[in-house]
């Protein structure tokens, strides 16, 4: 007889049951945290995405930053003499920043520049020299000029920015002007009319003789007088002189020159503003005036084609020889001695390395 046996279910140990639940526990956790991290990171992503892409953005926009800019204009063709107006834009330019503008032009043989100053006069500047004696922000206006013998000249403005703040030059511009020579208008001839009385003293011509070469500008400039020659002529004398630069640097323009006269006594007659003139520059004057003194003494003078020569010289334009004296001959016409003398620059407009050669005096018969 079989005996049937039904085996006992076995038991789990609650050891073995402990650990399961603990790694099911974990299981869930490490699942829990997995979701957490990866919906955190979902939502960092856009956020870190984006702030590199600002980030590229700024550096693009740094590095293609629209820079200052500086346009000058003027008018392309002027006269020597008339006034020309600069103007300047500047543009992208810092808005909570403060700037001030220089002006300089390029250095042309027989060319000067007449520059406002807060006077409300007009006075040289030196070329390739910034300047801005007024405080100009958009626009000046100047005075080309050009020497009597000069041709048509192209000359080049440039206008600097710069930045107050730092002293750095933030922007720069150029323009281009040419100057060409004074324009003098022909008259129609008319029927001959009776020659009018002389003035006492008729504004001289003058003939301007540029250096041969131009030299570096340093130092001084200085102005020196030399009386060529006196010729009398009946009752009208000329007197020519020279006025040059001796100096190492230029005599910007708007100085003068006074040229005391023997008329009634005494008479001075005053220049107007002249040009600049750079190191072995000079200009030739011929300055004529009635020389009637009044009463007569010493004798006559015989007013033949010979004549005093107070510098040394006997020219022909700028070409001297030797000199010529007085004529020793007589006549019936009775004659004084007057003194002419000229000065350049009395009112010491001009620093110079040397005054003492700003005069220079001749006598001549005056009747």
């Amino acid at each position: 007889m079989e005996t049937t046996h039904n085996p006992k279910p076995e038991k789990t140990p609650f050891i073995d049951l402990f650990l399961r639940s603990i790694a099911v526990l974990g299981l869930i956790a490490v699942l829990v945290l997995g979701a957490w991290g990866i919906i955190q990171l979902a939502v960092a992503i856009p956020s870190f995405f984006g702030n590199i892409g600002s980030g590229t953005s700024s550096l693009l926009t740094n590095s293609n930053a629209s820079k200052e800019t500086l346009t000058v204009s003027s008018i392309a063709t002027i006269n020597s003499g008339q006034t020309l107006q600069l103007s300047w834009t500047h543009s992208n330019t810092d808005s909570s920043a403060q700037y001030s503008y220089a002006i300089s032009y390029t250095c042309q043989n027989g060319l000067s520049l007449g520059v406002p100053v807060p006077t409300g006069a007009y006075q040289g500047a030196p070329c390739n020299t910034p300047f801005n004696y007024v405080n100009a922000t958009q626009h000046m206006t100047v005075i080309p000029v050009l020497g009597t013998s000069s041709p048509a000249t192209t000359v080049v403005f440039t206008v600097t920015a710069t930045k107050l703040s730092t002293g750095a030059i933030t922007a720069q511009g150029s323009a281009t002007t040419t100057v060409n020579p004074s324009v003098v208008t022909p008259t129609k001839p008319v029927a001959a009319a009776p020659k009018p009385a002389a003035p006492a003293a008729a504004a001289p011509s003058t003939a301007y003789y540029p250096a041969a070469t131009r030299a570096a500008l340093y130092g001084y400039p200085d102005l020196a007088v030399h009386i060529v020659s006196v010729v009398p002529n009946g009752t009208r004398t000329t007197v020519q002189f020279v006025i040059e630069n001796d100096g190492t640097n230029s005599v910007r323009s708007g100085w003068t020159f006074n040229a005391t006269l023997p008329i009634d006594g005494g008479y001075t007659f005053e220049s107007q503003p002249q040009q600049m003139l750079y190191p072995g520059d000079k200009i030739v004057y011929n300055l004529g005036f009635d020389n009637t003194f009044g009463s007569a003494q010493n004798g006559s003078y015989n007013t033949g084609p010979s004549y005093y020569n107070a510098g040394g010289y006997t020219c022909n334009g700028y070409n001297c020889t030797t000199p010529s004296q007085y004529n020793t001959g007589y006549n019936a016409t009775p004659y004084s001695i007057g003194t002419i003398t000229i000065t350049a620059d009395p009112q010491s407009y001009i620093a110079e390395l040397n005054k003492g050669n700003n005069a220079a005096s001749a006598s001549t018969p005056v009747y």
